[in-house]
């Protein structure tokens, strides 16, 4: 069995996350990090739907860090770099859920559901 980090398990379980059909006139999302990304074989939806879960059971605040590292990363902050994708991620957070979760914070949590997907899922 293949063992794979968790950069690639997550950005599958983002392509998962914008596989089925567009509802209305939404747009199709590129949600991977580059084209050597997007040429990766079809999602293992196995293994995306195991993260999903993981990721469900997170507090709402770390569950939008990691959403805003992966599913949104090509959307709601295309095109910014490390730091103002956080910052932008940061305000999104503050704005939905009253919290301001801080830099060092921002990191840890994603660094910790990483190695939770690691452990889990890898």
């Amino acid at each position: 069995m293949q063992r794979y980090d968790a950069d690639s398990i997550l950005w599958n379980w983002a392509r998962w996350c914008a596989s089925g059909e567009r509802v209305g006139n939404m747009l199709d999302v590129v949600p991977y990090c580059d084209e050597e990304e997007a040429s990766k074989p079809a999602v293992n939806t196995e293994q995306a739907e195991h993260v999903d879960r993981l990721h469900k059971e997170l507090p709402h605040h770390e569950g939008m860090i990691v959403t805003a590292e992966y599913p949104q990363r090509h959307k709601r902050f295309a095109g910014l770099p490390a730091r103002q994708r956080r910052e932008g991620a940061q305000r999104w957070i503050k704005d939905v859920t009253g919290l301001w979760i801080r830099e060092a914070e921002y990191k840890l949590y994603l660094g910790l559901f990483k190695e939770l997907v690691c452990r889990e899922v890898a």
